[in-house]
């Protein structure tokens, strides 16, 4: 216990000297060099599965004498997470190109399990050609030329539905997109990344993890059918490879995905992005040369007035794991947005998901399952408490249903942020 007063005093001493050194920054650099300003978030978790498996597979792991599996980071299921997360955020408008970057530091205090106790960097820049449109908006047309670029280096740390492990691994991302209206009703795009993720040992899998690396390529024909509305295809090719020699795993591979949408505003109360495509999946492992199924990516907005709205996310898509296998997963989300006052705002939700699993023919786990179904509901309480702080809280439930088992997660976060 005594740990952890300490932790709370630093971390409230170090807040106090952020909040303190902004206003020497403010004086230094607010003008034609650009703007710099501060932000630190102090939040207070609890997780009662921190390794994402039931509390048998809890029990087997830390029984087990495999040397993949860490069973000395496996002290307790459940914990108190305290983290705090100071970073710097630039910006600066340069002729037709805005610039922006932060960085800074996420610490993480695990309190029943302080070997898991981390810091992760935070590294992103982006540099925006047409920065006219907010985010929440569509690609813009208001513009012959649209491009965008971002840069994303950092670290992750926690609980994976999808390996059913708690992760560590290191990740480097940079992409580009471009787009072009070549008359008012017809513009082309095309896009790129570059992303690859360098994992840790792992905390309760007895299958090894394999570095992964993606690259996407995408090209994509838009038909402006108004000035909120566009109408869309692309085609993207991927492909993805791990660190391992030879083609044992499912990791290795090149896909091909078709689809069709439509982006913007289709009423004056219905906006977002939508579309349907079909994906196929080639794998150099001999035993599964393919895989394909339909696939689509929905994320719209109703609103029904100005405090209130629903939000409606749907995503089906091929996922390759670290630990060699193919899934195809179905996530689906239907959200009620509402505005109690001008500075407290509510969120409610309830979630639906399920994977299924592929494995090659060698390195199979007595864990291992065929499919996995996850079920869900949240609240969240945000509050505005002035122009330069706010709070959030609020609670998660998720039941996972293994086939084999089923077991219950619970989530309780609060959290607040200031922005100098």
């Amino acid at each position: 216990m005594p740990n952890v007063i300490q932790l709370v005093k630093n971390l409230f001493f170090a807040f106090c000297s952020l909040l303190l050194s902004e206003v020497y920054i403010m004086a230094m650099v607010n003008g034609k060099f650009g703007k710099i300003d501060s932000s630190a978030t102090l939040s207070a978790e609890y997780d009662s599965r921190v390794f994402g498996i039931s509390s048998n597979s809890f029990q087997g792991a830390k029984a087990s004498v495999s040397p993949l599996i860490r069973t000395d980071r496996l002290k307790s299921e459940d914990d108190f997470i305290i983290r705090f997360s100071p970073a710097l955020h630039f910006s600066k408008k340069i002729k037709w190109f805005r610039v922006s970057a932060s960085a800074g530091v996420s610490i993480s205090q695990y309190i029943k399990n302080d070997d898991l106790s981390h810091t992760e960097p935070i590294t992103t820049i982006s540099i925006d050609f047409d920065d006219t449109l907010s985010k929440s908006k569509r690609i813009s047309n208001n513009s012959k030329i649209r491009f965008d670029a971002t840069f994303d280096l950092g670290q992750k740390v926690g609980a994976s539905v999808l390996e059913q492990d708690l992760i560590t691994y290191t990740f480097f991302d940079v992409g580009l997109n471009v787009r072009y209206n070549h008359s008012p009703k017809f513009g082309v795009g095309g896009g790129t990344s570059y992303n690859v993720k360098y994992y840790q040992q792992g905390s309760t899998s007895e299958r090894p993890y394999q570095d992964l690396s993606t690259l996407p390529l995408t090209a994509r024909a838009f038909y402006i059918y108004s000035e909120k509305l566009d109408f869309y295809t692309d085609y993207t090719f991927s492909r993805t490879r791990d660190d391992q020699s030879g083609s044992a795993t499912l990791s290795d591979s090149q896909s091909h995905t078709f689809s069709f949408g439509a982006q913007g505003d289709y009423s004056s109360k219905l906006s977002g992005n939508a579309n349907l495509g079909y994906s196929l999946q080639h794998f150099e492992n001999q035993s599964i040369s393919k895989q394909d199924n339909l696939v689509s990516s929905l994320g719209v907005e109703w609103i029904f007035n100005v405090k209130t709205s629903i939000g409606f996310d749907l995503t089906r898509a091929f996922s390759p794991s670290a630990q060699g296998f193919s899934s195809f997963g179905t996530t689906s989300r239907v959200s009620l947005n509402h505005r109690f006052t001008e500075k407290v705002r509510g969120l409610g939700y309830l979630s639906f998901g399920s994977s299924e699993y592929t494995y090659a023919s060698v390195g199979s786990s007595v864990r291992d399952s065929s499919s996995i179904n996850f079920y869900g509901f949240g609240i969240n309480i945000s509050k505005s408490i002035s122009s330069k702080f706010s709070a959030n809280g609020g609670y998660d439930y998720t039941l996972i249903d293994r086939g084999s088992e089923t077991y219950g997660r619970h989530l309780l976060k609060a959290e607040i942020t200031g922005r100098f």
